[in-house]
């Protein structure tokens, strides 16, 4: 049966009906004031979420991204709206990196069948159930990557979590260091560059302390393409150096904060399970004659 969204017509996936129980469970647990996440052996190893743009595997453990989407049936969606406000119908955007591919369906289903989505994501469950997300959700303008993503093409090494055991899994770097963390998988390091993309409209950057290595890795394209971005932005040093390599393009560059929760999130739950400031701040970066389509939730400043 279709679900119907502002973004059309989604097909529902007969091949993962939700565990309504599991998820009537976390629902009480939640109500109650308790933390669900400490009930996890209520939930299967990928419980399925029904969220805003899609159902969706989630991983049990994941205390953040994955849990959100269960409780909320969303993620940071001010973030995600004001990400939304970048892209346009037929655009060619990069993920990177993706997780479990939230904001991947969200570009999916906003680009349209004549856009592209290229979602990158490093670590193995997160890539597999973006894998499984996309596939399901009969997504056919999107493709996966497994890797890293820096400066330089090369290796790198990733923790590979427990999928029931607590853990953020949106809060994981790569290293350049082969066994830096263990048990890590060695994946391939990429650059934007090396992609040598023919158009490309928007780049969403979060890659955990990497996204200043992805900007100079993607200087080519950035020149070139001009795509708008949106960048993770985790200290002032990796700000500056940002700041430095984008304003000489001529991008104009806006300091941009939302929190995670959302009063009027999609699933109309109005408790808040997080920290009451816990969010994000991200640099957006646009070139000239590229402005959002709207205005921008959270709080903005120019940074020129």
């Amino acid at each position: 049966m279709p679900c119907n969204t502002r973004f059309g017509s989604i097909p529902r996936a007969s091949l993962f009906p939700p565990d309504r129980q599991a998820c009537m469970k976390v629902k009480t647990l939640l109500a109650a004031g308790a933390e669900p996440l400490e009930q996890t052996s209520a939930l299967p190893v990928f419980p399925i979420a029904e969220t805003r743009f899609g159902r969706m595997f989630t991983l049990q453990g994941d205390s953040v991204i994955s849990r959100s989407l269960r409780v909320y049936g969303e993620f940071a969606g001010d973030e995600v709206d004001s990400i939304l406000s970048l892209v346009r119908v037929g655009d060619h955007v990069l993920d990177l990196e993706a997780n479990i591919g939230f904001h991947t369906l969200a570009l999916a289903r906003t680009v349209g069948p004549t856009g592209h989505v290229i979602s990158v994501e490093p670590q193995h469950y997160c890539f597999q159930l973006l894998c499984a997300n996309v596939t399901a959700n009969q997504l056919t303008t999107v493709n996966c990557i497994r890797a890293g993503v820096g400066d330089v093409p090369g290796t790198c090494a990733v923790p590979r979590h427990d999928p029931v055991r607590r853990h953020n899994a949106g809060a994981t770097p790569v290293s350049l260091e082969p066994g830096a963390a263990h048990p890590t998988d060695t994946v391939p390091l990429i650059t934007v560059d090396s992609l040598a993309l023919p158009r490309c409209d928007m780049i969403k950057i979060d890659t955990e302390g990497f996204e200043d290595r992805v900007a100079l890795g993607a200087r080519r394209t950035l020149a070139t393409l001009r795509p708008a971005l949106y960048i993770e932005i985790h200290d002032r040093d990796k700000l500056q150096r940002l700041h430095g390599l984008l304003q000489p393009l001529g991008y104009s560059l806006l300091l941009h904060r939302t929190r995670f929760f959302r009063s009027a999130n999609a699933a109309g739950e109005p408790v808040n399970v997080f920290s009451p400031n816990t969010g994000g701040t991200a640099l957006i970066a646009l070139p000239p004659g590229r402005s959002p389509s709207g205005p921008l939730p959270g709080e903005t400043r120019s940074l020129g």
